[in-house]
């Protein structure tokens, strides 16, 4: 006769997380990207990343170099997905805000996350205070509160799992490009 037992597991909301993570070279010359997409209780589900030469010179105005490499590593990240996520994070001192207001329309929920201040809000986003240091700044406004998304976002918040997936996808971009 088995054992009675309740798998916790399965009582809870299993949502699909992407995370986007972008790291400088070391040498300064190009960009790594990363998709991370997880399961809301932290197991990776799928791992894609890619790499771009960032142009540098004189004719570009500043900040825009990096935010060329930053939407075209989103696109082939996107492309390369096996899998829809029910919402998209990145980092916002990463990733500048004209990426999805002016580069890019993403079918799912995207949002910037800001630990303290990281950077300006674009005019179509709207700000989501988690906590005394941690923002997100939806794209294009709030989900709805019964919604996946926002049933995703409160689930790995409460596992604590709204930052530490971009530790994670950094250490797979090292681990892919310096092994």
């Amino acid at each position: 006769m088995p054992i009675p037992f309740v798998d916790l597991g399965e009582e809870e909301h299993s949502g699909i997380a992407g995370f986007l993570r972008f790291v400088d070279e070391p040498d300064g010359r190009g960009v790594r990207g990363a998709l991370f997409l997880m399961s809301t209780r932290g197991e990776p589900l799928e791992f894609c990343f890619t790499r771009i030469d960032v142009r540098s010179g004189v004719l570009w105005r500043a900040g825009e170099a990096k935010r060329q490499a930053v939407a075209s590593l989103t696109k082939t990240l996107f492309e390369a997905a096996n899998r829809v996520p029910d919402l998209v994070l990145a980092l916002a001192e990463e990733t500048p805000a004209r990426v999805f207001s002016e580069d890019l329309t993403v079918r799912v929920p995207v949002c910037r996350v800001a630990a303290q201040d990281s950077g300006p809000m674009a005019l179509s986003e709207t700000a989501q205070r988690i906590s005394d240091s941690l923002t997100l700044m939806w794209v294009n406004g709030l989900p709805a509160p019964d919604g996946m998304p926002a049933k995703t976002v409160e689930t790995l918040e409460s596992h604590q799992l709204l930052l530490e997936p971009f530790d994670r996808a950094a250490m797979g971009l090292q681990e892919a490009f310096d092994a």
